[in-house]
């Protein structure tokens, strides 16, 4: 990278900050020590601490103390060896037990949800994996039932809390009728924490057609999002709601305000300055032009974007946030940190759009100019 003029760095600010919090909620956890992870949930959440990225503190430590029970979750699903007679269901259930015993405090019941609705999908995904999504979706909506069961004692009408209502929203998921349920829980969630992106993202990904809403519905939100956010993010939230499910769905590029969108990238990078912005929003926009989705017109504009984002303003590689791009946000309350081994896979992503651009650049340079006749 340093070849290209772009140093590579494999330790940045937003990767030091996620990491650091993650070992520390999983180290709590370890610990059983729910009272301090509770008080330090509580804490973040209060003061609305973010990562330097704008990622939600509590909901990474929320990761961190889950993880090693969500990880091996995942495994069995992978392998198929996901059963109800599995030892790793019974430590969710001392979990759930040894949470449950502290009534009254959300943050513990937030962390129980979240917890189950990790085993739900873990079901549903095993299924998936073998051809029989309808294998596995009882066992999905036990779990989500669990999870909401856990936070049935919190009024989401007197939430005051990001942390709780973000949980809320993940709860969506296995919602019957959400689509009545979705515009007010995220509107409710952003309202509590307009300077979190992920929460837009996640939301520009269950308004689509697959999920709870339509592309109509999706073009409708972002700009609704966009008029309540303008003092902080400008027109940023119309392109944060769109940027994952642009990915997740090519057909939303014909709904898509590419002049809005556009004046919404622009304005993410003035609102949140930085080499992890520049690398996020080059690696999004890369990802963008190898979808089928954009017109001509359309690609020509996010060309020239990218094209100069990475010429005039990435003036570092952060490869992690390369690898992140590909992973995106299924749900809030789901914070995703890039493994060591996709760190060459974003290396790679990173290299082919950096070298195109500046290739594209060196050959105008020395064009020359057609002879008359």
């Amino acid at each position: 990278m340093a070849a290209l003029g772009r140093p590579l760095r494999h330790v940045t600010p937003e990767r030091t900050a996620c990491e650091s919090l993650f070992r520390q909620g999983r180290d709590l956890a370890r610990q059983e020590a729910w009272d301090r992870l509770s008080a330090l949930l509580a804490e973040k959440d209060r003061a609305g601490a973010v990562t330097p990225a704008g990622t939600s503190e509590a909901e990474v430590l929320a990761s961190g103390a889950r993880s090693d029970l969500s990880l091996a979750l995942r495994a069995a699903s992978q392998s198929g060896a996901l059963a109800a007679s599995n030892p790793m269901l019974d430590g969710l259930e001392s979990l759930d037990e040894a949470l449950r015993e502290r009534v009254g405090d959300r943050y513990c019941a937030a962390l129980i949800a979240l917890a189950h609705m990790d085993a739900g999908w873990a079901w549903y995904k095993q299924g998936w994996q073998r051809g029989r999504p309808e294998q596995h979706i009882d066992r999905f909506r036990a779990s989500f039932d669990r999870a909401r069961e856990a936070l049935d004692w919190y009024s989401p009408l007197t939430c005051d809390s990001a942390f709780v209502a973000s949980t809320r929203c993940a709860l969506l998921a296995g919602q019957p009728d959400a689509e009545s349920a979705v515009t007010q829980s995220y509107d409710r969630l952003i309202a509590l924490a307009p300077h979190m992106p992920g929460h837009m993202r996640a939301y520009g990904l269950h308004l689509l057609p697959c999920w709870f809403g339509s592309h109509a519905v999706l073009d409708l939100q972002a700009r609704r999002t966009a008029s309540t956010t303008t003092e902080t993010w400008g027109a940023g939230a119309y392109a944060w709601v769109y940027i994952d499910a642009l990915l997740l769905d090519p057909e939303c590029f014909g709904t898509l305000d590419a002049r809005f969108f556009l004046a919404g990238i622009d304005d993410i990078l003035k609102h949140a300055p930085g080499q992890h912005t520049a690398n996020m929003i080059a690696a999004y926009l890369s990802r963008m032009l190898a979808q089928p989705g954009p017109d001509r017109a359309l690609r020509r504009a996010l060309t020239a974007r990218r094209d100069r984002l990475i010429r005039k303003e990435m003036t570092e590689t952060h490869a992690w946030v390369w690898s992140i791009a590909d992973i995106a946000y299924a749900t809030p309350g789901s914070v995703h940190l890039a493994a060591e081994d996709t760190a060459d896979h974003g290396m790679m992503q990173a290299w082919d759009a950096i070298s195109s651009v500046l290739t594209r650049e060196r050959l105008s340079r020395g064009a020359t100019p057609r002879p008359a006749g």
